[in-house]
């Protein structure tokens, strides 16, 4: 037990007999009786890689199993009766209480390290359930629209399960080959890349079998259709691979190691798919087609109809072509859409400015789960900060000038009374005494004669200083309790050692990035002061590498909110990255106009997510969004989704001639009905169902942002971007000149 703290004490104001004030005093208030509502108990065990296997089963066979056995004790504000099922320990619990009626139950609420990724476990295998109907809704509806159900000529339910499998098998290759590398595969990875390749495969099954269905019927082979469809629609999904696998790859040269992982897995993903799509499901559509021709029903190919029956026309593109095309290019409508973009940007302006950093642990852990349950219990009664460490290494402790560093340091740390609560733990002051050899304490202490040995062999005798000694108990010289806090080296010499200290209570995400920080701060300026090892070199050759640090601090909340130094800048940097690497691959093949227009949607539909994710924040309460890694990865996840839906139909109104208002409506015509079929039902019938998932950070960060960049992706790339090229619009284009103009 390393230490105990009482938290949300008080005292009993009808006890006045005490007439000794307490602060400065020795004496004791015999008659006062302190209340506390809770009390925190922290253990340390010892952690390296030979002991680490045991000391996380100790975590989760004695620690967890025993502390939820003693919960499980009380009913309520009740003790349950003693049964055969009970453990060794719930039944002394409950003969403790037997023989004592008047106490109250306890409630133990608890946190191991371990808690948090056996909790991400539980989500996993919570939301696993969701996650798979979710698919399935999606992999179902797929298959049924990209055909014409209930025909059983057309019904091309085995070409949509061939698409899918290449999506899947895209997937899988991207991740094996991170494996391969030795990429860690992060939470965000395996569950965003599936649904984003997801939505870009499907996109393009519905574009190029669509596009297939429009070349003239004098066509009669099968291969030069299938070629002819192709050649419509090749420029347009090589653009946006082309587009996405640039925007994701310069995402992997940030410092979040998630959102590298989601980068690196989203491009090859993207790369493979494309390849497939025009190469595997080529091929599929090809059979199908060869099916279709042969009269053999889908599915079922030992059946054939009895005669050839053209399909109907499709319901959402004659839905387009009668009602959304004729609506769009109407004035009245401009206006409406230009006061919405004008919204949109601004509240995009309001988010970025407004929305705060972290994420509140409650909403990342599983509702009621015992990590809920101590965060909880730790914000509403706990009056302790977690406990810090500030770790120097290679230091020359002989050296004047190194000392007077340390100890300016552990004072100007004392003094961040906002940030760290006094003191700061430190053996630099006992061993002072210590090596002090005209002190009272020299005979007891056995200090005569100490400034002989050299300084590692002084270290070791201080360290053996029992705490039972009365060398502790009469001068406070207790070496002992700082036995953990040296290391030596294998030659025996002091290597490294570090300080304790306690950070304020840390109630919500803000204190824990504001104290991180600001120890940070000066940790950092106090280390460059360090200059010169143990051994007399020179240790700044390299300032820029983590090795060449000899001070820093560390606590565990350190590693999960270091993101939060650099996390705004991330976010910024990967969407400007994005949005370049749009206009570097869309005027590949298309103008540097029509490549602005483009990037310009991309940019406008993330920077509007963030106004979207402030705007509901507001308007639904309770847990939010907020700037973190799943965040940015969805951020950067939209661009990629948002070339998606504008890319196609900018191509399309290159490659149409006429005036811009006609262009744009064979534009909406032509490509309207499969961006929308393809990408927003899709998404839609996938997303709604995320939001009966037991998991907060689910509902949050997948059901609130993605259904959000559907919206913003259908705006934006059906209505906004058309709406512009009426008035602003490049002019036509020959794409890939051997192609044929639509």
């Amino acid at each position: 037990m390393y230490t105990v703290v009482f938290g949300n004490s008080n005292y009993d104001p009808n006890c006045n007999t005490c007439t000794v004030p307490l602060i400065n005093s020795t004496a004791m208030c015999m008659n006062s009786n302190l209340q506390h509502e809770c009390v925190v108990v922290t253990f340390l065990l010892n952690k390296n890689k030979y002991t680490n296997p045991l000391a996380e089963k100790w975590e989760k066979d004695v620690f967890t199993k025993n502390l939820r056995d003693v919960n499980d004790v009380f009913d309520g504000e009740s003790v349950k009766p003693i049964s055969d099922s009970d453990t060794p320990l719930q039944q002394a619990v409950k003969n403790t209480y037997a023989k004592h009626p008047g106490m109250l139950p306890i409630e133990v609420n608890f946190m191991a390290e371990r808690a948090i990724p056996d909790d991400l476990d539980l989500q996993n295998s919570q939301n696993a359930g969701v996650v798979v109907i979710s698919y399935s809704l999606m992999f179902i509806y797929v298959s049924l629209a990209i055909g014409y159900v209930p025909s059983c000529l057309h019904s091309r339910f085995m070409v949509g399960m061939g698409g899918i499998f290449i999506v899947i098998s895209s997937v899988l290759i991207a991740m094996g080959i991170c494996c391969y590398m030795g990429l860690g595969m992060s939470m965000i990875s395996s569950e965003v890349v599936p649904f984003l390749i997801l939505a870009i495969g499907v996109d393009n099954m519905f574009i190029i079998s669509r596009s297939e269905r429009t070349v003239d019927s004098s066509v009669k082979d099968v291969v030069e259709r299938i070629a002819k469809g192709l050649s419509n629609v090749g420029p347009s999904i090589c653009t946006a691979a082309i587009c996405e696998f640039l925007a994701f790859l310069v995402g992997v040269m940030t410092d979040i190691p998630a959102l590298q992982s989601f980068c690196f897995v989203a491009a090859i993903a993207v790369l493979f798919d494309f390849i497939f799509q025009v190469t595997a499901f080529v091929a599929i559509l090809t059979l199908d087609n060869k099916r279709i021709k042969d009269l053999r029903y889908d599915v079922i190919l030992c059946m054939r109809a009895p005669e050839f029956k053209a399909p109907r026309k499709e319901l959402i593109k004659r839905l387009f072509e009668n009602y959304v095309t004729p609506l769009i290019v109407k004035r009245p409508v401009h206006i409406v859409v230009a006061c919405i973009a004008v919204l949109l940007v601004g509240l995009g302006i309001a988010g970025t400015v407004s929305l705060t950093l972290g994420i509140d642990q409650r909403a990342s852990v599983t509702t009621n789960s015992d990590i809920h349950k101590y965060f909880s219990a730790q914000e509403n009664l706990v009056d302790a900060g977690p406990s810090s460490y500030l770790v120097f290494r290679d230091l020359n402790y002989t050296d004047k000038p190194t000392i007077l560093n340390v100890f300016e340091l552990l004072d100007v740390l004392s003094a961040q009374t906002e940030t760290v609560q006094k003191p700061v733990y430190s053996w630099l002051k006992a061993f002072k005494m210590f090596t002090m050899e005209s002190g009272d304490w020299s005979k007891i202490c056995g200090t005569q004669g100490i400034s002989a040995f050299p300084f590692n062999e002084q270290m070791r005798k201080f360290v053996n200083i029992k705490i039972s000694s009365d060398c502790c108990l009469r001068y406070g010289i207790c070496g002992e309790q700082f036995v953990k806090d040296i290391v030596f080296d294998s030659d025996g010499e002091v290597e490294s050692t570090r300080f304790r200290f306690q950070h304020p209570p840390l109630r919500v995400q803000a204190d824990y990035i504001r104290d991180l920080q600001a120890t940070r701060y000066f940790v950092d300026k106090y280390d460059k002061k360090f200059k010169f090892t143990r051994k007399g070199e020179l240790k700044y050759k390299d300032k820029d590498t983590d090795d060449a640090r000899q001070v820093f601090a560390y606590s565990l909340f350190y590693v999960y909110f270091e993101q939060y130094h650099y996390i705004r800048g991330v976010l910024t940097q990967n969407i400007l990255l994005a949005v370049a690497a749009v206009i570097f691959a869309t005027q590949l093949i298309t103008t540097m106009l029509a490549a602005f227009f483009v990037a310009a949607t991309v940019f406008l539909t993330a920077f509007s997510l963030i106004g979207i994710c402030y705007i509901l924040n507001l308007i639904i309460g309770g847990y939010v969004i907020e700037y973190n890694a799943v965040f940015v990865v969805n951020i950067v996840m939209s661009c990629g989704l948002a070339v998606e839906f504008c890319v196609h139909l900018m191509i399309a109104f290159l490659r149409s001639r006429g005036t811009n208002v006609e262009r744009v409506k064979a534009a909406l015509n032509n490509m309207g009905s499969s961006i929308l079929v393809g990408i927003g039902s899709t998404k839609f019938i996938g997303v709604i169902v995320l939001s009966f998932a037991p998991s907060t950070i689910f509902r949050l960060y997948y059901f609130r942002m993605y259904m959000s960049v559907i919206v913003l992706g259908l705006f934006y790339g059906l209505v906004a971007l058309p709406i512009t090229l009426i008035y602003i619009g490049p002019p036509h284009v020959l794409i890939l000149v051997l192609l044929n103009p639509v």
